[in-house]
């Protein structure tokens, strides 16, 4: 399954492409920053549909029509959520997914429960009564889909300059430009494909990073982002791009940032200043516009000489492609 990110539902992707990903977060797959992550096209089924099927049970209750019949009658927590689940596994996840109960309780009267599903974890609500039903975004990918990353052609161009962060020969006939989440769980998967394709291909291909953080699902993203800008001011910007996915699975924060700046040896000073005053601000801004307007709706999401696969894919799938543009 593809990962990509947008996971947030506002119909608009975190697959193996934080969307809306975004959360193809199931990367978080591609999918409006400020909805989902996974992008809308003929191949992809937006993780907003659940949102949509939610809205559409709004209607229905409203206006005294029939509803899905896991939101009628009243049980326990766990008899409830256990409906919920039942109902994701027939009515919104594509063949061959299935989900499964996790943790189970109760916030302030509303059920709280954990929908397990491609190895990760999704906290969801639904209402003591059962009505309603509030499902963090789920990675769908259509039937037709292999899971394995979406090409979406139609090749578009980037001004590569000094002021991009580059890893690689700068003058490699490939360039992979990837627009990518520091808390995107997919985002830090396709960390390890690329340093393959770097070790692999060396004064082939280069990457150029740009960030998209998709701050509707993951709320220390931008931050994460600055931070990194910040680090790259005094030198380290890639140094600090590994020790954010490095231990993005212990939590970001503004502490730890500060924490990990002083660990490779920055001036903490500047780089608090720096961090606190939000001084790249808008740099983190203009890379997720420009990513937007290259069609990127969730991540990690990879250009490979102008044409977009999303998600966090195989390795094969980017080495057939770099392959093909090298023969």
């Amino acid at each position: 399954m593809q990962e990509n990110e947008q996971s947030k539902i506002n119909m608009e992707s975190e697959i193996k492409m934080s969307p809306i990903q975004s959360q193809n977060e199931p990367p978080r797959v591609t999918e409006g920053r400020k909805g989902f992550n996974i992008k809308l096209d003929k191949n992809k089924i937006i993780v907003g549909i659940a949102i949509l099927a939610i809205l559409v049970v709004g209607v229905l209750v409203l206006t005294g029509s029939s509803v899905p019949s896991f939101l009628t009658g009243i049980g326990s927590s766990k008899t409830v959520a256990e409906k919920a689940i039942k109902y994701l596994n027939e009515n919104v996840l594509q063949p061959g997914q299935v989900a499964t109960l996790g943790d189970v309780s109760e916030v302030s009267g509303v059920i709280k429960f954990q929908v397990k599903l491609d190895g990760n974890s999704y906290d969801s609500y639904v209402t003591r009564d059962g009505k309603l039903f509030f499902p963090q975004a789920y990675q769908i990918v259509s039937s037709e889909s292999t899971g394995n990353g979406q090409n979406t052609g139609g090749g578009v161009s980037f001004d590569i300059t000094d002021k991009d962060h580059v890893r690689g020969d700068v003058s490699a006939p490939i360039t992979l430009v990837e627009f990518s989440d520091f808390e995107c769980p997919f985002c830090e998967k396709h960390v390890p494909t690329l340093e393959r394709i770097l070790l692999e291909y060396k004064d082939q291909v280069r990457l150029v990073y740009k960030h998209f953080p998709l701050t509707n699902i993951h709320p220390n993203a931008q931050k994460a982002a600055e931070a990194s800008e910040c680090a790259s001011e005094q030198g380290k910007f890639w140094e600090y791009h590994d020790l954010l996915f490095k231990n993005q699975k212990g939590g970001l924060s503004l502490e730890e940032f500060k924490n990990w700046a002083v660990q490779l040896g920055l001036n903490a000073s500047q780089f608090n200043n720096c961090l606190d005053s939000s001084k790249y601000k808008s740099k983190v801004d203009a890379d997720a516009a420009e990513g937007s307007s290259k069609g990127v709706t969730g991540t990690p999401a990879t250009f490979v000489n102008g044409e977009l696969i999303e998600g966090a894919v195989p390795y094969e799938q980017f080495k057939q492609k770099i392959d093909s543009l090298l023969q």
